[in-house]
């Protein structure tokens, strides 16, 4: 698929962000990482056509042939690392507005936490945040990593996968999808009020997938059953064991409830 020449993609940004388009790299989030010991000015996107070892959270390799969308987004604001527990809220609802964007139907996209956005409850993107603080712990940098699947998806993904392709029979061009991503997620961290979670919070509970349901958790290095209760406002997953206990996670995968569950 053609990406089209690179000095193109600073036109699809908002004003004052720069845009960098790799053909392949290793991963986009190692370029914006490095970037910073350059003294590279931000923001700025980094953008790959391919990705030679994209990697997920938790260092879990992401599939990136041609055709799919793989980007991170580097930006220096002036904030604690406290004040980020809201971001990986706030990045899924710029994905879920950039797959709506696309042509997905709106009920059918759903945010999982704490950082998935599903169609048709099959996973869709992959989200991966990292942050470096300076003294005081104030950020020094933030790095926003994000996949779409826009035609290729993982068949023998942990989390069932799909992509906009799949979900509306829709060839979808990597160009326009990060269009309407860089504008979106834009638009979100400009207007964030990190201290005032309370809006962003309460849409995307209006959006999220499971709750008030029986899933399977993984954190801590166990695996357990729980019903979902909700999402609070600093992010934390209140769920109810199956011994009626209420507990509260700030880490964790959830999936699908047992098939037997």
């Amino acid at each position: 698929m053609r990406q089209g020449p690179a000095s193109d993609w600073g036109l699809l940004a908002p004003n004052g962000t720069d845009v960098e388009f790799h053909e392949i790299c290793e991963s986009t989030n190692n370029l914006a990482s490095a970037a910073v010991t350059t003294g590279k000015q931000a923001p700025v996107w980094f953008v790959a056509g391919e990705q030679s070892a994209g990697r997920g959270r938790r260092s879990r390799p992401w599939t990136s042939k041609s055709g799919n969308l793989y980007c991170s987004y580097l930006f220096r604001p002036s904030l604690k690392i406290s004040d980020l527990a809201t971001l990986p809220f706030l990045v899924s609802l710029a994905v879920r507005d950039t797959f709506i964007g696309l042509g997905c139907q709106d009920g059918a996209v759903q945010c999982k936490w704490p950082n998935d956005v599903l169609i048709s409850e099959k996973k869709a993107s992959g989200i991966l945040i990292e942050s470096s603080a300076g003294p005081g712990l104030d950020t020094d940098f933030i790095v926003v990593g994000i996949g779409l699947n826009l035609i290729h998806y993982p068949a023998d993904a942990q989390f069932s996968a799909t992509s906009v392709r799949a979900e509306t029979n829709h060839t979808v061009d990597v160009a326009t999808a990060f269009k309407i991503l860089s504008h979106t997620l834009g638009q979100r961290i400009q207007a964030w009020q990190p201290r005032d979670t309370g809006g962003l919070m309460e849409e995307w509970r209006a959006c999220s997938w499971g709750m008030g349901r029986r899933r399977e958790i993984h954190a801590g290095g166990e695996t357990f059953h729980a019903t979902l209760i909700s999402v609070e406002d600093d992010g934390g997953l209140r769920l109810r064991m199956d011994n009626g206990i209420e507990k509260q996670l700030y880490a964790g995968d959830v999936f699908a409830p047992p098939i037997n569950g």
